[in-house]
């Protein structure tokens, strides 16, 4: 068995000691820099946005995606819908695109699925959609969360899956495209089978600035 001389030994600690020091910085009294964090100023983050089924016309079964409030059904100022799959069934419930459903039409949304499975702490994590350096419009095919996946949303949910999301009717008002994901949160029913008393809120994060990056925090140096 071979041993290690002195000499070597310190190459060795004296490598580590150079590689650490140049993976963190210095600081100007030569100690390593720890880095430091600031909100990512092109990301909001909405942790719950609640949207309601209900029998009235005006009910909150819509929601501004870009503000992260829920809007009534009627309300031209929403991205999406809470829709159920056949016409006040009481069940089977899905995001849909803000121009079809009810009158006046609001603004148009497409989607694709990110995850069909997902715990909440990996929707916080999620940093960007897989590997692409940059979203484009044509990657989002689908106008529903319904049409991404198949999936609905009942009481209670039986899974979280992901959604990026493309608010292509906010396009020709907003300097860049905007893009997010969007999780379901929880869900409850009142009053199972009957066209009212379904409850739902999701976990939602934009970008404002076209990017594909999602981080709530980012590195200021």
């Amino acid at each position: 068995m071979s041993l290690i001389s002195h000499k070597n030994l310190f190459t060795f600690i004296l490598i580590g000691i150079i590689s650490t020091v140049s993976y963190f910085g210095c600081d100007d009294a030569g100690g390593p820099v720890t880095p430091t964090f600031i909100t990512n100023p092109n990301v909001k983050t909405f942790d719950s946005i609640g949207v309601e089924e209900d029998s009235i016309l005006a009910s909150f079964n819509g929601i501004n995606l870009t503000t992260g409030v829920n809007t009534v059904s009627t309300s031209a100022d929403r991205d999406v819908s809470l829709n159920d799959s056949a016409g006040s069934s009481g069940i089977n419930f899905y995001l849909w695109s803000g121009i079809y459903d009810q009158l006046p039409a609001g603004y148009e949304t497409r989607f694709f699925r990110v995850f069909g499975i997902s715990t909440p702490g990996e929707f916080d994590t999620l940093s960007k959609i897989h590997s692409k350096a940059v979203l484009d419009s044509l990657d989002f095919t689908a106008e529903s969360t319904y049409e991404a996946d198949g999936g609905y949303f009942n009481a209670p949910l039986t899974s979280t899956p992901v959604y990026c999301f493309y608010l292509k009717g906010r396009r020709p008002t907003s300097s860049k495209p905007i893009y997010g994901i969007i999780q379901p949160r929880q869900s409850s029913d009142n009053n199972p089978g009957a066209p009212y008393g379904f409850k739902m809120s999701f976990r939602v994060r934009i970008n404002t600035n076209g990017e594909n990056d999602f981080r709530k925090l980012i590195q200021s140096n």
